[in-house]
């Protein structure tokens, strides 16, 4: 599952050309470079993989706590499901800016959002340099908030609509998950380590010396 072949946009040209000017920098005063980036097709099927066993243990536990039967959405139901399932998801990429916006050297400015046509994908990218729990940090915290916070709730309010819409959202974090498992796996023996969202690939990129 190699990476894909596209076109970038202008704000990727852009964001590419700063980060080539930053890896020069870094690479001139002896880091060295580390790709820890994925394919966008791979994202998506470890979002499956490893989103799969959180949503089927917290099914289990919404099923043993609400005993009541067969569930149904109404039509007005599943039309608000759908409208409120697509704010949630641009919401998603808002709260990654967000977190890594307080990290981020230059704060908000340091945030781009964008979508990749060709799969379908908002995506959001932290242009400065951050330790790696401030990654990790601003990587799980839509998948916290938006998924595991109302799924976890919804076992004991009994809400359906919430459970399932927390549900999706878990697994709609399955990619930032892979991303983030990717990071805490690679080892290194470095003193000094700096962690970069790709400019226009799906993951991110290591520093070290």
């Amino acid at each position: 599952m190699g990476k894909e072949n596209r076109k970038l946009s202008k704000a990727e040209e852009k964001r590419k050309k700063l980060y080539e000017e930053k890896k020069k920098e870094l690479i001139a005063k002896g880091y060295e470079e580390k790709d820890l980036t994925i394919s966008v097709v791979k994202a998506n099927v470890m979002a499956f993989v490893l989103g799969m066993p959180i949503i089927i243990l917290l099914f289990i536990l919404f099923i043993y706590k609400n005993q009541s039967g067969i569930y149904t959405f109404s039509i007005r139901e599943s039309v608000g499901f759908l409208f409120l399932f697509a704010i949630l998801v641009v919401l998603h990429e808002l709260i990654h800016g967000l977190f890594w916006s307080i990290f981020a050297k230059n704060h908000l400015k340091s945030i781009e959002f964008g979508f990749i046509a060709s799969s379908l994908t908002p995506y959001c990218c932290c242009k400065d340099m951050l330790t790696k729990s401030q990654y990790i940090i601003g990587g799980i915290m839509p998948t916290v908030i938006l998924g595991i916070i109302p799924a976890v709730i919804s076992i004991f309010t009994g809400s359906v609509f919430w459970f399932v819409m927390g549900e999706l959202m878990i697994l709609s974090g399955g990619g930032d998950m892979t991303i983030l498992l990717n990071l805490l796996r690679y080892k290194s023996d470095k003193k000094e380590i700096l962690y970069m969202d790709h400019p226009y690939e799906c993951g991110l990129i290591v520093f070290e010396r």
